[in-house]
């Protein structure tokens, strides 16, 4: 019988340490795409010379364990995710509905360790010790938001029977969605209003680098580089006050200004079967740059895509971004 593609979960728990996997899954999900477990098996050549003109062995140097998958924005689920990306997460009781609870991230100094399991077909795989090394999302106009996922490990197993602990998947209870959402932009100030938003894009990259020691085949740690913040937001706008903000400083202005003018932004989601949950997505000090729009000899209206890399903080105890979600899990740490 051949491995079903369309018949993929994939599951994720937190770990309590970096030696010690997860007994089983907190969170189970569905999948858009991608592989529920990647490995990256290095071979060398020996290298001898033997009175033969061809080598005479061969040997694993390397193997690398991760996943590297696409989903949508499971409202249980993502807190876990962004928070293994971000570092830091505070949770606590929604002040106006009880049953609710803010789940709000920011920039943490360390990365805690995750396991996953996954599934493709009948066949079923555990990678552990993993870090989130990178999260893409983007959004366009009433799409669904796809979320792109990279974790790097250290251990593998193969030949599952199930993944443990048999929790539901969150595939039935719908995901977050711009319709009825709100965004906001603002490129020379903290304060963004609503604005003619088209699209945008988000990623969250750590640099993760694993570490190989010797005598062993699979990674001793994958340790975290700095956090680089970047992404686009493309609007539609009647005049070019938001071109002209970041680069003079004022929506009035006349002369490019070398000072450097920081914008912000605001994205707020709505979830496509709970209007209770929501997830917001906001930054204060973004570095924005954007091309003068282009004549075009068929017309249309010009769109400006303000694009951003590697937001920094102004002081200690600062995140580049801040993101809360709103959702009935009370905590993740």
């Amino acid at each position: 019988m051949s491995v079903n593609t369309s018949i993929g979960l994939i599951a994720v728990s937190r770990q309590a340490d970096k030696n010690t996997p997860a007994a089983e899954p907190a969170f189970q999900h569905g999948l858009t795409g991608g592989q529920v477990f990647k490995l990256d098996r290095s071979v060398e050549s020996a290298g001898v010379s033997c009175g033969v003109r061809a080598g005479t062995d061969s040997y694993v140097d390397s193997i690398g364990t991760g996943v590297d998958f696409e989903t949508y924005g499971y409202s249980d689920v993502l807190p876990l995710y962004l928070y293994g990306a971000m570092g830091n997460i505070a949770s606590a009781q929604n002040a106006k509905d009880t049953a609710l609870y803010d789940h709000t991230i920011t920039l943490g100094d360390v990365l805690d360790y995750f396991t996953f399991w996954g599934r493709i077909g009948n066949e079923y795989t555990k990678t552990e010790g993993c870090k989130i090394d990178q999260i893409e999302l983007e959004f366009e106009g009433n799409k669904p938001m796809p979320f792109g996922i990279t974790a790097i490990g250290m251990g593998a197993d193969l030949g599952l029977t199930s993944i443990p602990g048999g929790k539901d998947p969150s595939c039935f209870d719908g995901y977050f969605v711009p319709t009825g959402g709100t965004f906001k932009l603002d490129t020379s100030s903290s304060t963004p209003t609503d604005a003619p938003v088209v699209k945008g894009s988000l990623t969250l990259a750590n640099s993760c680098e694993t570490s190989q020691l010797a005598g062993q085949i699979t990674p001793g740690s994958v340790d975290e580089g700095k956090l680089k913040t970047s992404g686009s937001v493309t609007v539609k706008p009647d005049d070019l006050a938001l071109y002209k903000q970041m680069v003079t400083g004022s929506p009035t202005g006349t002369k490019p200004t070398g000072e450097m003018v920081y914008g912000s932004f605001e994205w707020c989601f709505r979830h496509s079967k709970n209007p209770k949950h929501t997830l917001v997505i906001s930054s204060g000090r973004v570095p924005f740059t954007c091309d003068f729009p282009e004549v075009a000899p068929d017309g249309g209206a010009a769109e400006l895509e303000f694009t951003f890399d590697d937001i920094g903080i102004e002081s200690a105890g600062g995140s580049p971004i801040t993101i809360t979600i709103t959702n009935d899990v009370e905590s993740y740490v």
